[in-house]
């Protein structure tokens, strides 16, 4: 079992089209970049 992740500003407009997309997160790429930051900047 795999969950497909639609992402990004025009992901709601395949939404209604694909019938393999369980979840929608526009923000998932910000949010993953982020993280990396976050962990990152206590080492500099």
């Amino acid at each position: 079992e795999v969950t497909v992740i639609a992402t990004g500003g025009l992901a709601p407009m395949v939404l209604g089209e694909s019938s393999v997309i369980d979840e929608h997160e526009p923000w998932l790429t910000l949010v993953g970049l982020r993280l990396v930051y976050e962990r990152n900047v206590s080492r500099m």
